[in-house]
């Protein structure tokens, strides 16, 4: 397989490789992945040798079994009463037993807190210093660990990616933030030589093995390459899935999309090639069904067993969510449901996936808002609406930017230049301000900044 052959196996479709630029620290580039026209560019550095673009189950948690309900005791036998017909005998061995019963309510909660404590994972968001170093902040902004390494993963890789092709904004949002127990990490000159591990929320490196570039954990798999090559380990830092495949995406939803004899096809957890390398190009899998692309450049869904879920094929085509997908029919789009019927007319210049039960859809260049009768509940008057989540969508309309609510009112407005803006993850939103004449200042062209629910920064960083 050629490197950088369109829709090959280091590149999703439609987006572009990474080219370095000497007087520019950022491009905006249309993505056909992305809503939102986004992606961060390495600073100046003399190209290395080209590294190819790669493509995160929830941490599973030991279910801590209830305590023993305690033994039923009669209203009238108080045990710290003296028995008269016993007398005091009595009553030492009632106190004793309380006494072990109490020990023992100390240790219980004592080994449940250090439980809890061990098997918490807070999320942490991605911050970067005046030295280009990999730090995370908390959802408050307070900085909480300091790496060392450099910000290559995830600064470089991040991009408002809608993740219209199947992945969701959970997913996104999981594959850039500390989300799970280990992250990946990078030392060396970013773009030059790099190495890439693991680390835990200490900042420690957890495996001695190291990786030419690696992703986070997704399904309990990490993806990482070696030698060129792409192979998956686990959260013990086994290679479980050897580096065997030129091109491959992380795992959702228990499968990963690979690459083998110049097709993608389906492996599962435990490597086996489960639906065969047919397609020239393959999308994850979200609600029990995938995106793939045919050799002719059109697309179709599959099930999990291979098998073609509609008889029709499209120009163009996004992933299933709630049940929906959008599909361009005769240059326009609608939206379909698994069996294939049109469900929403195609009526729409452009159309994106449900998320909370919105999606996003564009005529004449307006955006608006659609619900899952196909009533459009905000009219198309913007530039650019992102996913709904928690009730909230990044939105940028003339001369206006911020989130706003269901019915197309900004609940937080931004004061400046905000063309670009992530959806809210627990609660936290990162949003990428405008510098207007950088030259005359620093030479910053962007300021990231982290939100919480009331608008408020609780985080700001400058990356170059």
């Amino acid at each position: 397989m050629k490197e950088c052959k369109k829709c090959g196996a280091q590149i999703e479709e439609g987006e572009s490789c990474a080219k370095c630029n000497k007087d520019q620290a950022y491009i905006q580039d249309k993505n056909e992945e992305s809503m939102f026209e986004f992606q961060p560019q390495r600073p100046t550095y003399d190209p290395p040798k080209k590294k190819e673009v790669l493509e995160p189950i929830e941490e599973e948690t030991e279910e801590r079994p209830p305590p023993a309900a305690p033994e039923s005791i009669v209203e009238d036998d108080d045990p710290f009463l003296v028995d008269q017909a016993k007398g005091r005998k009595s009553q030492r061995r009632s106190k004793r037993k309380w006494l072990i019963a109490g020990l023992l309510l100390v240790v219980m909660s004592g080994a449940y807190l250090l439980y809890i404590q061990l098997t918490s994972n807070d999320t942490l968001y991605f911050t970067v210093n005046e030295n280009a170093e990999l730090g995370f902040v908390d959802e408050t902004g307070e900085l909480v660990l300091e790496t060392g390494y450099n910000s290559n993963y995830p600064l470089y890789g991040i991009q408002l990616t809608s993740g219209i092709r199947g992945r969701g904004p959970e997913y996104m949002m999981e594959s850039y933030y500390f989300t799970q127990p280990l992250f990946p990490a990078a030392k060396g000159e970013i773009g030059g030589d790099e190495s890439y591990t693991f680390i835990n929320q200490q900042g420690e490196q957890v495996f001695d093995e190291t990786y030419e570039q690696a992703k986070a954990f997704h399904d309990g798999r990490a993806l990482v390459v070696n030698d060129r090559a792409r192979g998956y380990i686990d959260t013990d830092g086994e290679m479980v899935i050897a580096t065997q495949y030129r091109g491959a995406k992380s795992f959702k939803d228990g499968y990963a999309p690979v690459v083998k004899n110049e097709k993608w096809g389906y492996i599962n957890r435990s490597g086996d090639m489960v639906i065969e390398p047919l397609y020239r190009e393959a999308f994850h899998f979200n609600e029990g069904v995938a995106l793939v692309m045919q050799d002719d450049g059109r697309y179709h869904y599959i099930d999990s067993d291979g098998k073609k879920l509609i008889d029709d094929t499209f120009t163009k085509a996004y992933g299933f969510s709630e049940g929906l997908a959008p599909v361009q029919v005769n240059g326009q789009f609608g939206f379909i449901n698994k069996k294939g019927t049109m469900k929403i007319e195609a009526q729409y210049d452009e159309a994106y996936p449900f998320h909370d039960d919105y999606a996003t859809v564009c005529i004449d260049q307006k955006c608006g808002v659609i619900n899952k009768g196909g009533d459009l509940v905000i009219e198309p008057t913007f530039r650019v609406i992102g996913w709904f989540v928690d009730g909230l969508a990044h939105a940028v309309a003339e001369g206006k930017s911020g989130y706003i609510d269901t019915e197309g009112n900004f609940e937080i407005e931004l004061e400046g230049n905000y063309e670009h803006g992530f959806p809210f993850y627990k609660g936290t939103a990162l949003t990428i301000k405008n510098v207007e004449n950088p030259s005359r200042g620093d030479g910053i062209r962007y300021i990231f900044q982290y939100r919480n629910r009331d608008g408020e920064i609780t985080h700001e960083f400058k990356p170059f």
